[in-house]
């Protein structure tokens, strides 16, 4: 008879005292030797959880099981065969199926009798008891050690970690701080992508690369682990404000995707159609001037408006630029007032959602304490958790009511009105890029005149109504 000795050590028992490879190792072989066994066979999982049977020394186990080759499994306690009851049944019934038998080196088994299976059961419902209870835990540690500033996970790009806290990483920062600009100026993540694989090599640079790390709260000090939010865990590259921001444009040009293109379009993804509300298209057009040569312009349309046959306007660039520099000469904000609501939903959502986080905290305090039993933090724990997902959920939903910058906007204004029609196209882009977020306007019909070309129609020039800024 061949006896398949099987070991299976976890990353983390690999340090703890009579669980190593080598201390089961030595104990089953004297084992074997005290029983008579002369013939057997090692399978080591090392560095492997027993919650799954995806091990594989355990597999080729349990094929060598199934061919034959081995009639008893010996192991020195039951965990280190599993750790989930299921499991258990499943791989018990196999070695039955095939008069295959199993024994611990440490417990007293016998796979033979129906009284010695339902022990086995009994054992491992513990042992899988002890693991969830465990990763309960461990979460709840995790959690904790988040909430105090220590970084757990994956390190995110632009930082490292020293001492369990995250730092700025100055040679990874400035292509941030470049990426955040171009952004800001026009471009779209693709092209950053194409950009940052010319001048940095330190890894796959595409389009998801640059979202991930322009959507990591991170940038301002934050951390978000496990769908939660923990503020001013460290130090960040930008304010919170201006996070905000970007991810206000990444919002929005994932609405209006823009493609890499050569030429320079100053309103791309800003115009709001006045029928639908959709974000106007661009699309060039070549002109011949009297000397003979060629220029470039571009002209905007409501595609969706176009595709359902409603009337649609196709304007050329420059009156939507006429339309928006006078637009920026009479508009003030002396009447603008902030009025902050008076029922502010996201507040209270928020201390409803603290009151109930800090109960369940308790709970947990309590229940690692041992001063609750398992019934009770369980009733208790389900009794929340409904409620907290539900707050959880609706707060996701509510986006923070900002207050307006009255000077930043003036002082906008005035720097709109002194310098953009002095620049050239490529700065007036930028501008408008960055701080324009979506312009309202209307259309305004004139009656035909000797040099329209549609005797019955006249020209239509753009009056702006609203002008969004970042």
């Amino acid at each position: 008879m061949v006896v398949g000795i099987y070991i299976r050590v976890s990353t983390l028992e690999q340090a703890e005292e009579g669980y190593s490879v080598p201390a089961q190792k030595e104990r089953l072989i004297a084992y074997c030797k005290a029983q008579g066994w002369d013939e057997y066979k090692l399978y080591v999982d090392e560095g492997i959880s027993g919650k799954s049977t995806d091990r594989p020394k355990l597999q080729f186990l349990m094929d060598d099981v199934k061919t034959g080759k081995i009639k008893m499994i010996l192991v020195y306690r039951l965990d280190r065969f599993t750790r989930s009851v299921r499991d258990l049944h499943t791989m018990l019934d196999i070695l039955e199926n095939y008069n295959c038998k199993f024994r611990s080196a440490t417990e007293m088994y016998d796979t033979s009798t129906a009284m010695g299976r339902m022990f086995i059961g009994l054992v491992a419902l513990l042992a899988q008891w002890e693991t969830e209870n465990m990763s309960e835990r461990i979460i709840f540690a995790l959690d904790k050690k988040v909430s105090d500033g220590e970084h757990v996970g994956v390190v995110p790009y632009g930082f490292k970690s020293v001492d369990e806290r995250l730092l700025i990483e100055p040679d990874e920062g400035k292509f941030i701080m470049d990426m955040i600009d171009k952004l800001e100026k026009g471009w779209s993540a693709s092209r950053i992508a194409d950009y940052m694989a010319l001048i940095n090599d330190d890894r796959l640079w595409v389009h998801a690369t640059v979202i991930r790390i322009l959507r990591n709260p991170a940038l301002c000090g934050h951390t978000r682990w496990k769908d939660k939010l923990y503020k001013n865990t460290h130090k960040g590259y930008i304010t919170e404000d201006h996070f905000e921001k970007v991810q206000s444009i990444l919002d929005d040009r994932s609405q209006t995707p823009r493609k890499n293109v050569e030429s320079t379009y100053l309103f791309q993804g800003v115009l709001a159609c006045s029928n639908c509300g959709k974000t106007l298209s661009v699309n060039r057009f070549f002109y011949e001037q009297k000397d003979g040569s060629k220029k470039q312009g571009a002209m905007y349309r409501c595609a969706p408006c176009a595709k359902n046959k409603a009337e649609v306007r196709n304007l050329g660039e420059l009156k939507y630029k006429e339309a928006l520099i006078e637009y920026m000469k009479v508009v003030t904000f002396n009447n603008i007032e902030v009025v902050e609501p008076k029922n502010n939903e996201l507040e209270e959502l928020t201390n409803q959602l603290n009151k109930i986080k800090n109960r369940r905290e308790k709970y947990q305090r309590a229940w690692a304490s041992d001063k609750m039993t398992d019934e009770e933090f369980d009733k208790l724990m389900d009794e929340t958790k409904e409620f907290y997902e539900e707050l959880q959920n609706k707060i996701s939903e509510i986006k923070p009511v900002k207050k307006m910058d009255v000077e930043s906007l003036k002082n906008l204004v005035f720097t709109f009105n002194q310098l953009f029609s002095g620049l050239d196209i490529e700065k007036q882009q930028e501008f408008v890029q960055r701080f324009i977020r979506k312009i309202y306007f209307r259309y305004v019909e004139h009656p035909p005149s000797k040099l329209s070309r549609n005797p019955k129609k006249g020209q239509a020039t753009v009056e702006i109504l609203e002008v969004e800024f970042y």
